[in-house]
């Protein structure tokens, strides 16, 4: 079945039909393609949890697949999801199912009766309506177990049906899973790198006196200063400055719902500590609110001295401290 493409990776943009069909001699009116991404608002797509712009992909009646547009979860859901939407004008839904067993009882959701339909996928929870002769909708969520796909599913359905023949209007949606902050305050426009000084670099023993700016793929608008260390493979490690425009103190990468083992006051500004952090034996980091939604973090470590994990974040804590912004 066609649906099972809710497995794909949601990329690219939304595919829109410009102009009017013509018919073609001989024959009658051509019915105009169905664009599944416009089904879902995109503020809709965003109350719902789901990134934009959703992938379209069209009709092909010689499979007996309907239009459909595609959408990932965003970012901070776990586990993550598929939502996929899908409707067609000129294939009846027992050809499509092609036998598909019946798993509930019609539900009425959004002014129409949904039923859910077996999938290949044990994941993949697809809710069908009928709307004509040739033509229905579908609902698929696919990721998580499929207790959560059918009630992903079902949350979103209300807001398709508004979009659907004989659907009622969609209610107020209440996110049921947060969205990471935009990025913004202090810490935005600041380079990681001035974080510490070349004299205060110097204080640092075994490290280099020259930091490396980057930008991270695991914590979203986040950026960091490395001065790698200078004793080999073992003993100290690099030390680290990282900068969280949009990430809030809890939740840094070994951090997140894991209290401090240790409070360091710096001037009135109290970092946490978290030795072993990401459960790594020889990693120490150290984090400090700058707001309710940024913030900033200090990792080092030492190999071969379980004593020393520490040591250097904690030299280094009023370094940075003194040259953050504000």
């Amino acid at each position: 079945m066609a649906v099972f493409a809710a497995v794909t990776v949601v990329t690219g943009c939304t595919v829109t039909v410009g102009g009017s069909a013509s018919p073609v001699p001989g024959q009658g009116p051509v019915a105009k393609a169905v664009d599944a991404c416009s089904l879902l608002s995109p503020d809709q797509v965003g109350a719902l949890g789901y990134q934009n712009p959703g992938r379209a992909v069209k009709e092909n009646k010689e499979s007996d697949q309907p239009s459909m547009c595609l959408w990932s979860s965003t970012d901070d859901v776990d586990p993550s999801s598929v939502l996929n939407v899908g409707m067609t004008t000129s294939i009846t839904l027992d050809d499509y199912l092609a036998g598909a067993l019946r798993k509930s009882s019609p539900q009425q959701l959004g002014g129409l009766s949904w039923t859910q339909y077996a999938s290949v996928l044990g994941d993949d929870c697809v809710m069908y309506t009928v709307l004509g002769a040739k033509s229905f909708a579908y609902v698929s969520v696919s990721g998580p177990p499929i207790e959560k796909s059918c009630e992903l599913a079902k949350a979103a359905i209300p807001q398709v049906a508004e979009h659907l023949p004989g659907g009622k209007p969609a209610p107020s949606i209440t996110p049921s899973r947060s969205s990471k902050p935009e990025p913004g305050g202090p810490l935005l426009s600041v380079d990681p790198c001035t974080m510490l000084k070349p004299d205060q670099v110097a204080q640092l023993k075994d490290i280099s006196p020259n930091g490396e700016k980057d930008s991270s793929s695991t914590v979203p608008n986040a950026t960091y200063c490395l001065w790698d260390d200078t004793d080999g493979d073992e003993g100290q490690k690099a030390f680290e400055v990282w900068l969280g425009p949009s990430t809030p103190a809890g939740e840094w990468p070994g951090t997140k719902d894991v209290p401090p083992t240790e409070t360091v006051d710096v001037g009135g500004k109290k970092w946490g500590v978290f030795p072993n952090m990401g459960g790594l034996r020889v990693t120490c980091g150290a984090t400090l609110a700058i707001s309710e939604t940024s913030s900033v973090e200090v990792v080092s470590g030492f190999i071969g001295d379980d004593t020393k994990t520490c040591d250097l974040v904690k030299q280094g804590l009023p370094l940075v401290t003194a040259n953050l912004p504000g």
